[in-house]
């Protein structure tokens, strides 16, 4: 059974990812790439500026920790972007780079099946393999072929996108996953297409 106090922190964390999925879906149901593109650079450079401060002013670090310090992760404490910052950036750089089709279900890996990966993934605990739980991952598979079969005509093909994904997830790449998630996502769906 996985320790309570992470899986309640990891509900609230991931409670994030889910919310912002209404960006896509605003852009899957009508938005203009111009609007939803222009929302997330926003605030990927309104997340980025209070890093900033928060790393170089102490006033302003003192203030973030107060208002996110529980959704932190300890070395996102440090002198580090965290996790939203990179889920912005990923988020952003998707919708410029990719066509709307690619992009809405790419970000959709990040903000739905990471987040079910993460909350699986402690809520079932298991063996951890290079920091992830086969549960974990299986639940973001599953996921992002959920996804990719409600969102695209990719069919049986799909399978492969979703697989290559989830291996992107897994794998310790080196690259923050809010980044390598959504952009290796739409890089393999536009491939596809």
């Amino acid at each position: 059974m996985a320790d309570p106090l992470n899986l309640t922190r990891e509900l609230q964390r991931k409670s994030i990812h889910i919310l912002i999925s209404v960006i896509p879906l605003a852009y899957y149901f009508g938005g203009s790439k111009q609007f939803i593109l222009g929302f997330s650079f926003t605030l990927t450079i309104g997340f980025l500026i209070a890093e900033i401060l928060r790393m170089n002013f102490f006033l302003a670090e003192k203030y973030f920790t107060i208002i996110f310090h529980k959704l932190l992760r300890f070395d996102e404490q440090k002198k580090q972007l965290t996790g939203a910052s990179y889920l912005f950036l990923g988020m952003t750089l998707t919708f410029f780079l990719f066509p709307k089709e690619e992009a809405i279900p790419a970000v959709l890996f990040l903000t739905v099946a990471d987040s079910a990966a993460a909350i699986i993934g402690k809520w079932c605990g298991g063996k951890i393999i290079l920091e992830k739980t086969l549960q974990g991952s299986l639940a973001f598979f599953l996921t992002a072929v959920f996804i990719i079969w409600a969102l695209t005509d990719f069919g049986c093909p799909g399978i492969g996108i979703a697989f290559m994904v989830t291996l992107i997830e897994f794998l310790p790449i080196g690259v923050n996953d809010n980044l390598s998630i959504p952009l290796a996502g739409g890089a393999f769906l536009y491939y596809l297409a």
